[in-house]
């Protein structure tokens, strides 16, 4: 650590790690280098297989149905008033086995299609996300594998991360704000004149 004379402040020098690529996105003023994955291969996925999970509830679901349709008075009561099918699932005979079958399977669907539905609105809202601007993500990728230190540049996060930043499912939490058609032009044209020392 060094003493920032001019401003009193605590200057930290970070390893190139966790550590520096956090307190690079922390201290961006505009926090558009706040870019992250979405990971769209494993969501996908997520959601198949709860999909695929509820397919299989509703199958269950649907063979109860058919089997409570063709049971007795007595079973059809129980399965119009779910206080009378509780207390069936407290005894030990058949229809109490039955009950609670029915019962458990319904906490099932129910827990699995809380989860289901919102998985799917957290991946609608992820999706709504946009991609980093070009020109920030080329920046980011710059300080993510080090380009700006001397010798041989290399990822701030090894093993299955040193990738994180080559894939195409990033998303940033914010967009710098717009700007006007000659800011564009310059600083495409003349990069040198937004140079921060």
């Amino acid at each position: 650590m060094s003493d920032d004379s001019n401003d009193g402040r605590v200057q930290v020098n970070y390893v190139n790690d966790y550590a520096s690529l956090a307190s690079f996105i922390a201290s961006d003023a505009d926090r558009s280098s706040a870019i992250y994955r979405r990971f769209d291969r494993l969501s996908a996925r997520s959601l198949l297989h709860l999909q695929s999970e509820l397919e299989e509830l509703q199958e269950l679901q649907d063979q109860f149905d058919k089997e409570d349709s063709r049971g007795t008075t007595s079973a059809k009561a129980g399965i119009r008033n779910l206080t009378l099918l509780k207390e069936k699932g407290q005894g030990s005979d058949e229809e109490a086995v039955a009950a609670r079958k029915r019962l458990d399977l319904q906490k099932e669907i129910e827990e699995k299609l809380k989860s289901y539905r919102e998985a799917l609105i957290f991946e609608s809202t992820l999706l709504s996300l946009k991609p980093p601007v070009p020109r920030v993500l080329t920046a980011f990728r710059n300080v993510f594998n080090n380009h700006n230190t001397h010798g041989e540049p290399f990822p701030a996060l090894g093993g299955s991360s040193r990738h994180t930043y080559n894939q195409e499912d990033l998303v940033a939490l914010k967009h710098p704000e717009e700007e006007d058609k000659l800011s564009s032009f310059l600083r495409y044209y003349f990069p040198m004149l937004f140079v921060v020392s």
